[in-house]
């Protein structure tokens, strides 16, 4: 019997794919990752395979493989490859990003990119369009989403046949009559689009949502002339329309619709960037139901009941002194901005007080004055152990006159140094990010920017929100 593996399934997109294929009726999944986590717990929960660590399962070679890039020389992937190069024969071996090309293939599809607020604009859109489009069928982000039980797409029930037979053709190459003569580009698919490495350059996109562009993945990108090459091959590919708010920074680009910026009066969500997240997809629903006789008014009352987002200046739990406590994926100064407005509007004579992860080198050396700036308005700042990635410390010392001079030699002292001139202090000891979140007296408001590693760790010390 053939499975379909997904490595590195303890992360939000691909943990999203397990689930969303155990949706459409597969149930020979086994999901691999390297640690053991707060998803791949809720995976074993419905009994679905999770093998932790790699290298403990042996590919067949009818075997489809779905793998995130970040493990393409995992021991799944590469032996997968190797047994169907010696068979001579034709397997599915596709990283994440190839696998949503080929769903985009067979649907309307709308692309969400930019630099911040990909996944919340994509789930805002998400949860006005299943209300309203009839002809509305899957939604695929980054970050779960309770209205979506907790899962990161949404699947219309209305369609869930449908789209199995297309993916029945994806997966097994499989095809019937009605996949050509009836649902061929007849079913919408909202997808958040990545712009790293041009991933979005994989999908098949009819319409794009682009809201801000701040060059970022600076591993990659050489420059913000490089960055927006990405953003204008996208423009270019897209088949119909592409929205933009009115004077977007960095941009003299032609063939795209600039969108007014209003106020929208959102129940749950805060900060004024989701006025342009709000607007642009208002304008997005409006051109396709154009013609379908809903009113504006209609998109406006079930856009604003939006809900929140998982790591999207969520709230974690009130600890005991009664400090509410926040935890967001932000990882470039704008998003520690954003969320120091939002929080400052919302709490007005409360402190606030920052945790911040910083997440891979290149992005604090690149935006060193920004993160400086941005984190001394925070009345407290907690700088905890810089999630490197793959990266060295010392490939940045030779190429960087600021660090080489503060006599930086390892990872811990540009953590200090960082940490100084943003006004606060540094650790790489979790219990004393603990122990300050659980000290922190009630006029305080805490929020923790993390990379993936701790926030699992923070949810299973600190528990998690049931208000």
């Amino acid at each position: 019997m053939w499975n379909i593996v997904l490595v590195w399934a303890g992360w939000t997109w691909m943990s999203g794919v397990a689930w969303l294929l155990y949706d459409l009726w597969y149930t020979n999944l086994v999901c691999i990752d390297g640690f053991q986590s707060e998803l791949t717990d809720k995976l074993e929960k419905k009994w679905l395979k999770v093998i932790i660590g790699h290298d403990k399962y042996e590919p067949k070679l009818d075997d489809i493989v779905i793998y995130s890039e970040a493990v393409v020389d995992s021991p799944e992937v590469t032996k997968a490859r190797n047994l169907a190069k010696e068979n001579k024969k034709i397997t599915l071996i596709i990283s994440y990003f190839q696998f949503l090309g080929e769903i985009s293939k067979y649907f309307i599809t709308v692309g969400f990119a930019w630099t911040n607020g990909k996944s919340s604009t994509t789930a805002l859109a998400i949860h006005t369009a299943k209300k309203l489009l009839p002809n509305f069928g899957l939604g695929i982000l980054w970050a779960l989403v309770p209205e979506f039980d907790n899962q990161s797409y949404y699947l219309n029930p209305d369609h869930k046949n449908d789209i199995r037979s297309i993916f029945d053709f994806i997966l097994t190459w499989k095809s019937s009559d009605i996949l050509w003569t009836h649902l061929l580009k007849s079913v919408y698919f909202f997808v958040e689009a990545c712009e790293y490495k041009r991933h979005f350059l994989y999908l098949d996109l009819d319409y794009v949502v682009i809201t801000s562009l701040e060059l970022d993945h600076t591993d990659y990108y050489k420059d913000i002339k490089d960055y927006l090459s990405a953003f204008q091959q996208l423009i270019n590919r897209t088949k119909q329309k592409v929205l933009v708010p009115k004077r977007l920074k960095n941009v003299s680009w032609s063939n795209i619709q600039e969108i007014s910026i209003k106020k929208i009066p959102f129940t749950h969500i805060r900060g004024g960037h989701n006025n342009v997240n709000g607007s642009l997809v208002l304008a997005l629903l409006t051109e396709l139901w154009k013609s379908s006789g809903i009113i504006r008014q209609n998109l406006l009352s079930s856009l604003k009941t939006f809900g929140w987002l998982w790591r999207r200046l969520e709230l974690l739990k009130t600890n005991k002194n009664g400090a509410k406590i926040f935890t967001d994926y932000g990882h470039m100064a704008s998003s520690i901005e954003l969320g120091y407005l939002a929080l400052k509007k919302k709490f007005p004579g409360k402190k606030l007080f920052v945790i911040f992860q910083p997440h891979q080198i290149n992005r604090i050396v690149i935006g060193w004055e920004d993160f400086q700036r941005t984190l001394k308005k925070y009345d407290k700042v907690m700088i905890y152990d810089i999630y490197a990635a793959r990266e060295n410390i010392k490939d940045f010392i030779e190429h960087h006159a600021f660090i080489k001079k503060e006599n930086t030699r390892t990872l811990n002292d540009l953590g200090n140094h960082f940490a100084k001139i943003c006004g606060g202090t540094y650790t790489t000891d979790f219990s004393v990010i603990i122990k300050e979140i659980e000290q922190t007296e009630k006029n305080t408001i805490i929020v923790i920017y993390s990379a993936w590693d701790i926030d699992y760790s923070l949810r299973r010390r600190l528990g998690s929100n049931t208000e």
